[in-house]
C-alpha cells in the first residue's frame, strides 16, 4: 500500500495521512470512537492506491462517508464552526479550556446517555452558545444549559439521567460493575467497551486472579486451579452421594471448588475499590454476585451485578471459535470440543442468576449489549439519586 500524503491548502505543506489523527478529529466533532475509527479505516481502504490528496478533497470524502452512514444528521464541522467552538472558553477551578462538542458528547455518554442522544444534546448546546454570542461560560452554567438542552431537544429521561449522574459524581461513591458469564459470552469485549464509554480505568479479570493465585499455591494445595472453569472437576475427588440419594453434578462441583479459592480475591478487590473510592469493573466466569459477600460495598458504592449470556448453542460455538482465532495461544479445538460442558456451565450460571435476581443480558451483538449494560448502570444511579428529588440549580 502506497504511503498517502495530505497536501494542506493553501499552504502546500505535505503530511502523511494518519488514521489516528482523523479518528480523534471525528471524536472531537461528536462521533463515537467506533464510528470515527470506522470512517477513518474506510477512507484509508478507499485511498489505498493513491499517493497524495489535498486537504479539501480529504474533507469532501469524509463528508460523503458521514452522509452515507448517518444521513444529514451528522456532518463534519467546517473551519468556521471549529473556530467558533474553540473561541468559546469554559471556566472551571481557576482554569479555562476551549469548548468541545466531542468532549461534551463523551461526557454525556459517560452518564449512560445513548450515543446519538448525547451527540444531539452536545450539538444543541453548541448551537445555543454560538447563537447567544457566548465567548466564555463557567462550567456550572454550562451544566445547567446542557440539562436544559437535553430536556427541551432530546428527552426528559436524558435530562433526568444527566442530573442523577452529576449528583452521583459529587457523592464520591465509586461505581462497581460485576460482569459474569460462561466462557465465550463476550465478557472481555463488553467490559472494554463499557470501560471506554464510562471512563472506568480499573479493570480486573478473574482469569488473571486465578493465574496469580496459581503462582503462589501448589497444584496439590488447590488442584482445581490448573484447569479451565468447565474442567475444574478434574481436580476434585469424585462427588459423593448425598443424604437424599442425589449425586452433585461434577462439572458444577469442580467449578464451585475453584470459585471458593478465587472468591476472597474478588471480595478483596471490591473492598479495596470501595475504600479508595475508585470505579472498577470485574469480569469473569467466577463473578457470582449471589455467592459473594458484598453487603458493605452495596452500602458504600453503586454496585451493578449482571450476567452475560449467549442463548443459542451454535452462536456460542461460533463466538468461541472467533475468540480462539484472535488469540493464538488458545486452542480452538479444545474449547469447541468442550462446547457441551460450557453450555451446561452457562445453564447453571443463568439458573443461579435468575434465582437470585441478578440481571441477565443476552449478548446478541456488542453494540446492543453495551447499550443495555449502560442503561442498567444508569438505572442503578437513578435509584440512588432520583432526579425528581434533586434541584437543578443547586445540584448542577
Amino acid at each position: 500500500m502506497a504511503k498517502l500524503v495530505v497536501i494542506k491548502e493553501p499552504e502546500g505543506d505535505r503530511t502523511p495521512y494518519l488514521r489516528g489523527i482523523l479518528t480523534q478529529s471525528l471524536v472531537n466533532a461528536g462521533l463515537s470512537f467506533n464510528d470515527a475509527y470506522e470512517i477513518a479505516q474506510t477512507l484509508k481502504s478507499d485511498l489505498k492506491d493513491a499517493s497524495e490528496i489535498t486537504s479539501s478533497e480529504l474533507k469532501d470524502r469524509v463528508r460523503r462517508l458521514l452522509k452515507e452512514k448517518f444521513g444529514p444528521a451528522i456532518s463534519l464541522p467546517d473551519k468556521q464552526t471549529n473556530d467558533a467552538a474553540h473561541n468559546i472558553l469554559v471556566r472551571s477551578s481557576g482554569q479555562t479550556t476551549p469548548f468541545s462538542v466531542g468532549i461534551l458528547s463523551h461526557s454525556l455518554i459517560a452518564c449512560a446517555i445513548p450515543e446519538r442522544v448525547a451527540r444531539k444534546g452536545a450539538h444543541r448546546v453548541f448551537a445555543t452558545l454560538r447563537n447567544g454570542g457566548y465567548t466564555e461560560i463557567d462550567h456550572k452554567t454550562l451544566r445547567r444549559l446542557t440539562h436544559r438542552c437535553l430536556r427541551e431537544h432530546c428527552s426528559q429521561e436524558a435530562a433526568d439521567r444527566y442530573l442523577s449522574w452529576r449528583m452521583f459524581e459529587r457523592s464520591g461513591k465509586p461505581l462497581i460493575v460485576l460482569i459474569g458469564g460462561a466462557t465465550g459470552t463476550g465478557k472481555s469485549t463488553v467490559t472494554s467497551e463499557v470501560a471506554y464509554r464510562t471512563g472506568i480505568a480499573r479493570l480486573q479479570s478473574t482469569d488473571m486472579m486465578r493465574e496469580i493465585i496459581r503462582a503462589y499455591l501448589t497444584s496439590q494445595a488447590v488442584p482445581t486451579l490448573g484447569y479451565s472453569s468447565f474442567e475444574a472437576w478434574r481436580g476434585i475427588q469424585a462427588p459423593t452421594e448425598g443424604k437424599d440419594g442425589s449425586v452433585e453434578n461434577p462439572l458444577v462441583a469442580g467449578f464451585l471448588a475453584q470459585f471458593t479459592t478465587i472468591k476472597p480475591a474478588i471480595e478483596k478487590a471490591v473492598a479495596r475499590a470501595v475504600t479508595e473510592g475508585v470505579d472498577m469493573i470485574i469480569e469473569g466466569v467466577h463473578v457470582l454476585p449471589m455467592h459473594l459477600n458484598l453487603r458493605d460495598a452495596g452500602e458504600k458504592a453503586i454496585l451493578v451485578p449482571l450476567m452475560l449470556a449467549t442463548l443459542k448453542k451454535d452462536l456460542l460455538g461460533k463466538q468461541i471459535k472467533k475468540r480462539c482465532r484472535e488469540n493464538a495461544e488458545r486452542k480452538s479445538s479444545r474449547y469447541f470440543e468442550k462446547l457441551d460442558d460450557i453450555w451446561e456451565m452457562q445453564s447453571y450460571l443463568l439458573s443461579e442468576a435468575d434465582t437470585h435476581g441478578v440481571p441477565i443480558i443476552a449478548n446478541r451483538n456488542v453494540y446492543a449489549t453495551v447499550v443495555e449494560v449502560l442503561d442498567l448502570i444508569g438505572q442503578e444511579v437513578e435509584k440512588m439519586f432520583p432526579a425528581h428529588t434533586l434541584n437543578v440549580e443547586s445540584e448542577l
